[in-house]
């Protein structure tokens, strides 16, 4: 394993309300990179708001302030995973990344409203957030210590933050809100995310533009590159998007028509899985893994053989279909080789596992044929 192929990978540190919490390795490195910048600054003269720190507190205070900034982050991202849930869609995991975090939605919303309240929620998580902070600003001495100065850059974070999402460009939040509206007045979800993706690039570019600016007008190379880095990330992600889109409506292999895995696990209670999956995941039939690895696929027709009575003393690795050939696929076996594989398997569906034999996507039969049916 070479060092980029591990920058790239993601660890797991959490799991709040059900949902997964990764942070992306690369991550590390900006937090670091943060701390140092926040205790250079308030080791200046001037400091943060006037605030003046020694080398020891400085650190300290870099370190709880970077914390404070990206857990106001991970709050912006779960505020996007409730409002979702309160839709009746589920969230697969949420990531912290380099440069902010990813809600991972297991589906895409079902009306322009959904959408509406599942991107707006993210700014205003943010609002409240800078809210709060310059609330609290004012509970301590104007200007004086170091709580009111690491109260000040969370505020005006969490305010640019929102400002920044909101932005009318895929995938940022604004991008959203505008993707919605446009699929309320056309009805074609498809165009209006190639619409809002495409506005995503154009403000992608800009912001490598303005990056350049910075650095030739005024020698700010940081600030520059930071510019420059972001918008690359925005450019990648709005390409992403427009690939995808572009294989949702003529897909040729696996990796084009999956959905998100969205596994339960093997020790889950057949009558937990009933109350607390089920209502939320409209499936035939459902992956089991655990650590990211294939354990088996749970089938509805298999589940309604297993008596009422015996829901809450059985376990899912008791009904489930343990895992076989017959039973996964890579990404880019061709659907039509996958659409043989569920006929024969008896479960109409069939897990996604990529080369390092973890579990990314799952696909049924029924997606196929209502894709078919809708052309």
């Amino acid at each position: 394993m070479n060092f980029a192929s591990i920058l790239h990978r993601q660890v797991r540190v959490a799991r709040v309300f059900g949902i997964p919490v990764r942070i992306d390795y690369r991550w590390f490195i900006v937090f670091a990179l943060s701390t140092w910048l926040i205790a250079e600054t308030f080791q200046q003269r001037v400091g943060v708001g006037g605030v003046h720190l020694d080398a020891s507190a400085s650190w300290v205070v870099g370190v709880a302030t970077t914390f404070a900034l990206f857990l106001s982050i991970f709050g912006h991202e779960l505020s996007h995973a409730l409002v979702a849930r309160a839709e009746g869609i589920g969230t697969e995991e949420i990531v912290l990344h380099p440069f902010g975090g990813l809600a991972r939605l297991s589906r895409e919303p079902d009306s322009p409203r959904a959408e509406f309240r599942i991107a707006a929620a993210g700014p205003a998580s943010s609002f409240i957030f800078a809210l709060i902070a310059y609330g609290a600003m004012n509970l301590v001495a104007w200007g004086e210590g170091p709580v009111w100065a690491i109260c000040l850059i969370v505020a005006a974070g969490n305010l640019l933050l929102a400002l920044f999402n909101l932005l009318p460009g895929y995938p940022l939040d604004g991008g959203r809100v505008v993707r919605a509206f446009l699929w309320h007045r056309s009805g074609e979800l498809g165009q209006a995310t190639r619409t809002v993706s495409l506005g995503g690039q154009v403000i992608a570019g800009t912001l490598v533009v303005f990056g350049g600016y910075m650095a030739l007008k005024w020698g700010a190379y940081f600030m520059a590159l930071w510019s420059a880095l972001i918008g690359l990330f925005l450019w990648d992600s709005a390409r992403a998007v427009l690939q995808a889109q572009g294989a949702k409506e003529n897909p040729q292999t696996v990796a084009d028509a999956m959905s998100a895995s969205h596994s339960v696990g093997p020790d889950m209670l057949i009558s937990r899985f009933v109350d607390e999956v089920l209502p939320l995941r409209r499936r035939e039939a459902v992956p089991v893994a655990q650590g990211g690895r294939l354990h088996g696929i749970l089938t509805l027709s298999d589940l309604k053989q297993l008596p009422r009575e015996r829901w809450h003393h059985t376990r899912v690795s008791e009904v489930m279909r343990p895992v076989s050939p017959e039973l996964f696929v890579e990404p880019s076996t061709a659907l039509a080789r996958a659409d043989a594989l569920m006929k024969a398997n008896g479960t109409g569906a069939v897990a996604v596992i990529d080369q390092t034999g973890e579990i990314v996507g799952f696909l049924e039969r029924r997606q196929l044929k209502q894709r078919d049916n809708s052309k």
